[in-house]
């Protein structure tokens, strides 16, 4: 019987961490840039799928790396390559570009496929760790992974290799999205469910609608002004003069008044207004908004649309409701 070994857990786990760091600058360092602009300049032309093949990890990761694309605007999908040879190659088209993700190069499943992808006349193109690979040689554009071994004790497990292809699609993804103008919004709309997609809520979506504000006549007193502005329940009005706003008055404006001992009465809201008040377009998104209230210790800010027109009012109150943050 084996004798039971002294728990290393953490030191092994760290150990595996670090090799894995430096797997990752290695293959950082030594990235060709040619070939890199090469694929890249592949994939953004190709007016058909990006098209994932691969089996066993590099096929998970071929999986992953396919999902993300297709999240940042670029359609793609994955075939496992067992399923690929009993009927799946048909889904490929000589518009779609081929990315394969094999670590030695050799893997039997994928190069069966090669003389079939030639017939069609596909373009692939592949990451493996051999640049006299098999695949290597039949593809258009090649990226070879600089590793002298996996970050496991026993140098078996496929670790640093499928983290380092993890990294170089990931690389990939994000510089044909970059480089296409995708934006934030365009991930959002991508992401409509979950968490994430809550993320991308524009602030016109849960405002308070600009008909539901109090719009106060800037000559009447400040007492008179405020039952007003309780009715609503808003912690704030709008002042006018004439049909123009000019400026806004909140709960907070009242307590500075109040202890200033000034006569409520008698003082017209006009002249105690907040005339440059802070204000968000009902186009911002609302996790920005948030944010900036956070900082700023803002509860409520005041919603203009692209004309400079107020359209609403925007709170914590509605932020939190919508379960945002």
């Amino acid at each position: 019987m084996k004798k039971q070994k002294k728990n290393t857990f953490f030191e092994i786990g760290k150990k595996v961490i670090s090799n894995e760091i430096e797997a990752l600058k290695t293959v950082s360092t030594n990235l060709d840039k040619k070939e890199f602009n090469k694929i890249c300049s592949l994939l953004s032309r190709n007016k058909g799928n990006i098209i994932f093949l691969g089996i066993g990890k590099s096929g998970k990761v071929s999986e992953k790396i396919s999902a993300t694309l297709s999240s940042l605007g670029k359609p793609s999908f994955y075939i496992n390559a067992a399923e690929a040879s009993h009927g799946d190659l048909g889904a490929i088209t000589n518009k779609d570009v081929l990315f394969i993700f094999s670590y030695s190069g050799e893997t039997e499943e994928l190069i069966d496929l090669l003389p079939n992808l030639r017939s069609k006349k596909i373009k692939i193109c592949s990451v493996t760790a051999n640049i006299k690979s098999t695949i290597s040689l039949a593809s258009e554009a090649h990226l070879t992974l600089s590793l002298d071994k996996e970050a496991d004790l026993l140098n078996l497990a496929p670790t640093s290799s499928t983290t380092a292809m993890m990294m170089i699609g990931d690389a990939i993804s994000i510089a044909l999205s970059s480089q296409n103008g995708f934006e934030r919004t365009d991930f959002g709309e991508n992401h409509p469910g979950g968490s994430l997609g809550k993320s991308f809520i524009k602030v016109k979506e849960i405002m308070i609608q600009e008909k539901d504000l109090p719009f106060i006549d800037g000559g009447i007193s400040v007492i008179k002004a405020m039952e007003m502005i309780s009715k609503k329940g808003f912690g704030l009005g709008l002042i006018k003069t004439g049909l123009q706003v000019k400026g806004i008055f909140t709960d907070g404006d009242l307590r500075r008044m109040i202890n200033d001992r000034v006569d409520l009465t008698s003082t017209s809201i006009k002249k105690v207004m907040t005339k440059n008040y802070k204000f968000v377009d009902e186009q911002d998104l609302v996790l920005d908004v948030s944010r900036v209230m956070e900082e700023q210790k803002i509860y409520s800010l005041i919603v203009k649309n692209s004309k400079g027109k107020i359209s609403g009012l925007i709170r914590m109150h509605e932020i939190l409701s919508s379960k945002i943050i």
